[in-house]
């Protein structure tokens, strides 16, 4: 898989509203990433076995990339689609929603989060149990947050939620969260 490099929607992609949309949209109708610049279309509502194509709006379009990049959704088939200007059919990749593992044990118990702020701006995440850990980053008044593989899973408001938000990503359940601030010694 290819990462995807930053567009011009890149401020929207942590947008949970938008992010939802996008997941359940990509059940039904679907999205196609068109030709070899792999464009992102929707599948027109109604029509998925006709195989016609829409653009997706560039809000859109970003978010399915970050989804796609994050492992969130996933290529799937080949397939050949109509697109609105065109009569012949383009070649197409189908995006597939992963599926969730049912078998595999939900962790139980809440998970404590340690948050180290190793500078302003700067918070390293570890699960106490050791299973997970991430970092947040403040960019332009909010927070990134992001997994140890440095992929960018959303947004947050505070160390706090960004924490929160990474447990959530980990399928655990957030519990308290322990905030250290590292200071600095001046003479």
């Amino acid at each position: 898989m290819t990462r995807h490099p930053e567009s011009a929607g890149q401020a929207l992609l942590f947008d949970d509203d938008l992010t939802h949309r996008v997941l359940r949209e990509a059940r039904d109708p679907g999205y196609v990433l068109v030709g070899i610049a792999e464009k992102v279309h929707s599948r027109a509502v109604g029509t998925r076995a006709a195989e016609m194509a829409i653009p997706a709006r560039p809000d859109e379009a970003a978010t399915v990339a970050q989804l796609l990049a994050a492992g969130r959704l996933l290529h799937g088939a080949r397939v050949a689609v109509l697109l609105d200007s065109r009569r012949e059919p383009e070649p197409a990749v189908l995006v597939d929603v992963p599926a969730t593992a049912t078998t595999a044990p939900a962790p139980d118990g809440l998970v404590r989060l340690l948050v180290d702020v190793v500078r302003p701006g700067l918070g390293l995440v570890t699960a106490a149990d050791g299973t997970f850990s991430g970092s947040i980053v403040r960019q332009d008044g909010a927070y990134l947050v992001e997994t140890e593989h440095g992929d960018v899973i959303g947004r947050a408001s505070s160390y706090r939620a960004g924490a929160a938000r990474l447990a959530r990503h980990h399928q655990r359940r957030p519990g308290a969260v322990e905030i250290e601030h590292e200071r600095e010694v001046y003479p």
